[in-house]
């Protein structure tokens, strides 16, 4: 570090920078003064290293120069193929995988959700929502209400909310009833995407969506039945707050391939985004307080001013999110993975900057130049397919694909 920096943890972290040298994630720290010009670094002790290295400061400014990818480059088949989507409900908006070899639920831009198979492009209209749209929406930090598409693996039930909004309708796709109208409530609701996802449990299919800016709920899809009666915890300011008061805007969910855990990718004041996890197995069994502050919750990181950020699950107990850092000014691009069941991180390494998915012992990330591959346990990059940047996961077919236009853009990832 520079001299500037050496022995002032006890006062106070000053502001600073980590000028990258090229190798991994190695850096230098530099106070603002020497950010940028010709500057002799002095070795110091690792009491003096360990306050500049402490998460709960937000005394990091910047990243300068560049990490180092290390690469382990791997054979990789490059082409991707092209399905022409079906015509005659307008664009599709979104899309999402169900069981079945490359088949899709898609969402038109009429509302019509419609079955599609990507390899023979067999196309069924199945039902029409009728979520609408929402005329006193106020974007938040560039996030325009978006309509989103969600279905359970088995392709029964489906999904469709305003991100960025409140309101939404679950479906049954077999009869084409609303089985839940949702409402997540509208207090802050423009600042995440809407509190939704489908997983299995005791091999039955449950929704899991909020209900207020604080509130999560798990729901029989087919009948609307609550499955996590709770008494409510209202909470006003100069009063004691009662038990189980959670403080804490839900954000985007993400169910382990599993079932057995929850991700959280929300946000408290002043803002600053917590992605959390805990078991949704016990939730459903044991403890009806888990998502709010049971034995199994564990808060990742913490990071100013950052969430709704890409995260993906490696196997059924790692998380990978995106960006290194604390504060959204001075996040560096790249992924670190945590264990779901203790909350530790178990690595960080640089490189991925794009939505995250995952499968068997590669980690995927759409970058804007193109789809890079990754070893989640080692850091290492194994591939690319320049030019294809993929916005959905198939597992069961394997593949990544992205919405072109009329066009469903397709690539095939190996076994791993």
């Amino acid at each position: 570090m520079c001299r500037h920096l050496v022995g002032r943890g006890e006062d106070g972290v000053p502001p600073h920078v980590r000028r990258l040298t090229g190798r991994g994630l190695d850096f230098d720290l530099l106070c603002a003064g020497c950010d940028g010009q010709p500057v002799e670094l002095v070795v110091t002790c690792e009491g003096c290293v360990a306050v500049y290295l402490d998460d709960d400061h937000r005394a990091l400014t910047a990243w300068r120069g560049e990490a180092g990818i290390a690469e382990r480059p791997e054979p990789l088949d490059v082409r991707v193929r092209a399905s022409p989507l079906p015509r005659g409900h307008g664009p599709v908006v979104d899309l999402a995988p169900v069981a079945g070899r490359a088949a899709w639920l898609l969402l038109a831009v009429d509302g019509t959700i419609l079955h599609f198979d990507g390899g023979t492009g067999e196309a069924a209209a199945l039902v029409t929502t009728t979520v609408p749209g929402e005329g006193d929406h106020s974007p938040w930090d560039g996030h325009p209400l978006r309509r989103r598409l969600h279905a359970s693996t088995d392709g029964r039930f489906a999904a469709v909310v305003n991100d960025f909004g409140h309101l939404g309708q679950v479906l049954d796709l077999r009869t084409g009833q609303v089985t839940i109208a949702l409402h997540g409530g509208d207090y802050h609701s423009n600042t995440v995407p809407f509190s939704l996802a489908f997983a299995v449990h005791a091999g039955r299919t449950v929704v899991v969506h909020r209900t207020e800016w604080n509130r999560l709920e798990v729901s029989d899809p087919a009948t609307g039945a609550l499955l996590t009666t709770r008494e409510i915890t209202a909470y006003r300011v100069g009063r004691e707050r009662p038990p189980h008061y959670l403080d804490y805007f839900h954000g985007a969910l993400y169910a382990s391939p599993d079932g057995r855990w929850l991700a959280d990718d929300g946000w408290v004041w002043h803002p600053c985004g917590i992605p959390v996890v805990w078991e949704l197995r016990r939730w459903l069994t044991d403890n009806p307080w888990e998502s709010e502050d049971g034995p199994t919750r564990k808060t990742l990181c913490w990071r100013d001013y950052h969430w709704t950020s890409p995260m993906c699950w490696v196997g059924s107990d790692l998380l990978a999110l995106s960006g290194i850092g604390v504060d959204d000014e001075a996040l560096l691009p790249g992924v670190r993975v945590f264990d779901a069941a203790s909350g530790a991180e178990l690595i960080a390494f640089p490189g991925p900057a794009g939505a995250l998915f995952a499968a068997g012992r590669r980690l995927y990330s759409a970058d804007p130049a193109g789809l890079t591959v990754w070893d989640p346990f080692t850091g290492e990059r194994t591939g690319a397919v320049p030019g294809f940047v993929p916005t959905r996961h198939h597992p069961g077919a394997r593949e990544l694909v992205a919405v072109e236009g009329d066009t469903l853009v397709r690539w095939g990832y190996p076994p791993s």
